[in-house]
């Protein structure tokens, strides 16, 4: 197989798609091992991963090519060993170039320092970030300014977001085409008036509040809301595809709803009481 070219041997592991069978492959010779790491887009860790940065900084080495990768602690316990923390995240921004998507779950040793390194990912095109309990806006605003490329953005269970001075920054940009927000506390529906001039791109937006965070009857009042002033509901967002909303009340401020009649693109409508 050694004889092989490595065009030929290349396009053999494109046609390879279980991750063990790839595994197993790369350790049958230098060169197979050499061209597996090269042509490995993603990676999926979680409570294996090795946290010491010589060791992350060969996982890089490894596979330069990543496009993909997904950190998911879910389901660990504290004697599964440590986990990601502010410095393993710099490895993986700093030496993977090629970096277009990345999810981290249940990241609990990452903060906003962590998360300010990701400005050097100037190709990341989607974030998702599930269950990082120390982010807060301030790490969010630098993602906004220092990932340019960025046009997806999910944030899921994040409690310390509070003020939306990102939200404003990527609506002023206008390059998000991909926005979904659930179960995130400190935000509340009338915040994302405050996006402006994003709208115009945004092809799917997704806004959920936690259904226990409020007693039934409870109204989410917007303490900007001036009935003469109406100019903060005069944005266009007519790229919108798909618009999901759950367990929020827009009454009696107009909110979110006034939305719903610009939509001339809607493909998918999910309203949920």
């Amino acid at each position: 197989m050694e004889d092989l070219p490595e065009a030929l041997l290349t396009e053999i592991l494109k046609r390879i798609t279980r991750t063990s069978d790839l595994n197993s492959l790369s350790l049958v010779s230098k060169q197979l091992y050499k061209i597996e790491g090269n042509q490995r887009g993603a990676i999926h860790v979680g409570a294996g991963l090795c946290t010491a940065t010589k060791a992350l900084t060969s996982l890089c080495v490894r596979f330069p090519n990543l496009q993909k990768v997904e950190i998911d602690y879910s389901g660990c316990i504290p004697g599964h060993g440590k986990q990601l923390d502010n410095k393993g995240l710099f490895v993986f921004s700093s030496h993977c170039s090629s970096l277009i998507d990345l999810t981290l779950s249940f990241c609990s040793c990452i903060d906003d320092s962590g998360l300010g390194c990701l400005t050097y990912c100037k190709t990341l095109v989607s974030l998702r970030l599930n269950s990082v309990p120390k982010i807060t806006s301030s790490g969010l605003f630098s993602v906004a300014v220092g990932c340019t490329s960025l046009s997806a953005l999910h944030l899921i269970d994040c409690e310390k977001i509070t003020s939306v001075e990102w939200l404003e920054y990527l609506g002023r940009d206008g390059s998000l085409e991909e926005l979904v927000v659930k179960n995130c506390r400190g935000i509340n529906h009338y915040d994302f008036l405050k996006f402006g001039s994003g709208w115009m791109k945004l092809q799917k937006f997704e806004f959920e509040m936690k259904r226990h965070d409020r007693l039934p009857g409870d109204v989410v009042y917007d303490s900007s809301y001036d009935a003469h002033r109406m100019d903060i509901y005069d944005f266009c967002c007519e790229s919108l595809k798909v618009l999901r909303l759950a367990h929020i009340r827009t009454w009696p401020e107009l909110g979110l709803r006034v939305v719903l009649g610009k939509c001339k693109a809607l493909e998918k409508l999910c309203l949920e009481s």
